[in-house]
């Protein structure tokens, strides 16, 4: 029997997951189709793509491919053969405040000075570099990431309502334009003052008019949101350490309306990370962290707030390896 080839979907799902993007035309998806029969033949030509190595930091040198195998090869073992005993993430309403404020301190302190920056780590959004071309792209890039909306729809056939959509972690509005034309309300969250305030001007230059702006800066203010028909978060989780990572979930899955959904982006299998609770109190501040949930704890909390997954796949948003991105729906 033949195999059947690659179709468009498969070229612009691969674009999108590995390099946040879509192809630049229908062209390049013709001509991927006529040179790959598989999608891992796809999939292994992107990963060794010169874009791909700019995304991941220069980690995929031709010199260093062995050393990407064994790192790929190293986040499998370590996602299927540890037990995630040694992630901390249930804690006492006490320290959760803790760990929250923790984390509103650093991001305050982020949108105050890099905004831009904080949200997508690349040189040209620093603060003393941004120039309009650079604000350009970065407002522009958050078109990819809305485009995985439209790619999970694909991937499983389940609709997504175009109802409420809460936001976590808006920044300063990178995506949240994007979200305000698919959505009938968006209801924007952060914990950085000042990231809103951007968030506010940006929204307002462009004449968008449907975006509820929300500071959230203590476990009491995510009791507060409203019923929801779609729930949106990419690389904001992984900045809230696990316990904060499970509250903010229970807490905003649960206010999903029956026949809604969520996509969020969250790491899972990070090489050799581990958490514990007392000692991370202990330590001082970083600029900037990075945290993950074990997946059975990500399943186990959509399955408690009755959500039915529909999908998980790997994504590249924390550099090589380690992160997902899960699709669920609460049934109607």
């Amino acid at each position: 029997m033949a195999t059947a080839r690659l179709s468009a979907d498969d070229v612009r799902d691969a674009y999108s997951l590995i390099l946040g993007r879509l192809p630049e035309s229908d062209a390049i998806i013709e001509a991927h189709r006529k040179t790959f029969e598989t999608r891992e033949a796809l999939w292994t030509a992107i990963l060794s793509s010169e874009e791909f190595r700019a995304i991941a930091g220069g980690a995929l040198t031709s010199a260093a491919q062995s050393d990407f195998r064994a790192e790929m090869m190293l986040a499998v073992h370590e996602s299927l053969y540890t037990d995630g005993s040694r992630i901390d993430h249930d804690v006492s309403s006490e320290t959760l405040s803790i760990l929250l404020e923790r984390i509103r301190t650093q991001w305050t302190h982020l949108g105050e000075t890099e905004p831009h920056w904080s949200v997508l780590v690349q040189d040209e959004f620093r603060s003393e570099l941004m120039d309009d071309a650079a604000r350009e792209a970065f407002n522009q890039s958050g078109t990819a990431m809305t485009d995985l909306i439209d790619l999970f729809e694909r991937r499983t056939g389940a609709p997504v309502t175009r109802g409420v959509c809460l936001e976590l972690g808006c920044g300063v509005g990178r995506i949240t334009r994007h979200l305000a034309r698919r959505f009938d309300q968006v209801i924007a969250v952060d914990i950085s003052p000042g990231n809103l305030k951007i968030c506010e001007d940006y929204l307002a230059a462009e004449g968008v008019k449907n975006v509820d702006l929300r500071l959230v800066s203590n476990p009491l203010d995510f009791s507060a949101f409203p019923e929801i028909d779609f729930f949106f978060s990419v690389i904001v989780l992984q900045h809230n350490s696990p316990p904060v990572q499970k509250f903010i979930l229970e807490s905003i899955l649960r206010r999903i309306r029956p026949g809604g959904a969520a996509l969020f982006q969250i790491p899972t299998a990070m090489v050799d990370y581990r958490f514990d609770v007392a000692e991370y109190l202990d330590t001082p501040h970083p600029t900037m962290e990075m945290h993950g949930l074990p997946t059975a704890v990500v399943l186990k909390t959509l399955r408690e707030t009755g959500m039915v997954v529909c999908d998980v796949a790997a994504d590249p948003y924390i550099g090589i390896m380690g992160s997902s991105i899960f699709h669920a729906v609460r049934p109607a």
